[in-house]
């Protein structure tokens, strides 16, 4: 018994179509998605920051309420930072209503997502090593991408300090950073 099957003319253009669609799909799946945090353990490493100096330098700092530019969103308050991690005194209110938790979440649970001045202007590589007051806004979960996302957000300064001082206590605590400001601490 024979099976015979019936042979299209275009044939090998099908195969050649298929081919560059799997070498494609392959070259997609192979690129490594860019991270969305700078992950603390491996800035740890990198600071010589030990972690009672940097609670004690974060507390001098005197921070101040800041507004927030997105509609409907209430005060940033500042940050208060403790032994076993930092919040805002449960007075962050989301757009959402919902007040802040009550309890301090760790260090590893938060991440510096914004360098700005007062005037709301973003921090720019080239201003590393210039003075300017500077707010840090940190924010819990790391993963949240929104207002509605996050549970807890505070405010570090406005603080003359310089800025890659602040970013590496914030990071020998454990804090993560956005990935565009990696490059300061490293």
């Amino acid at each position: 018994m024979t099976c015979s099957v019936r042979r299209f003319p275009c044939g090998s253009a099908w195969r050649a179509a298929a081919v560059f669609a799997l070498a494609l799909l392959a070259f997609a799946c192979s690129r490594q998605p860019r991270p969305q945090v700078v992950e603390a353990r491996a800035v740890r490493g990198m600071t010589l920051v030990p972690t009672d100096l940097a609670i004690g330098f974060l507390q001098e700092i005197k921070s101040r309420p800041n507004r927030s530019l997105l509609a409907g969103e209430t005060t940033i308050p500042p940050c208060r930072f403790t032994e076993k991690g930092v919040w805002s005194g449960g007075e962050y209110r989301k757009m959402t209503g919902q007040r802040a938790p009550a309890q301090v979440s760790s260090y590893e649970h938060w991440v510096l997502f914004k360098i700005e001045d007062p005037s709301g202007r973003d921090f720019v590589p080239a201003e590393l090593d210039k003075p300017n007051a500077w707010n840090y806004s940190l924010r819990t979960p790391r993963a949240a991408r929104t207002v509605f996302g996050t549970s807890d957000h505070c405010i570090v300064g406005p603080t003359t300090e310089p800025a890659r001082k602040v970013v590496e206590a914030l990071s020998a605590l454990g804090v993560a950073l956005a990935p565009e400001y990696g490059y300061i601490v490293r």
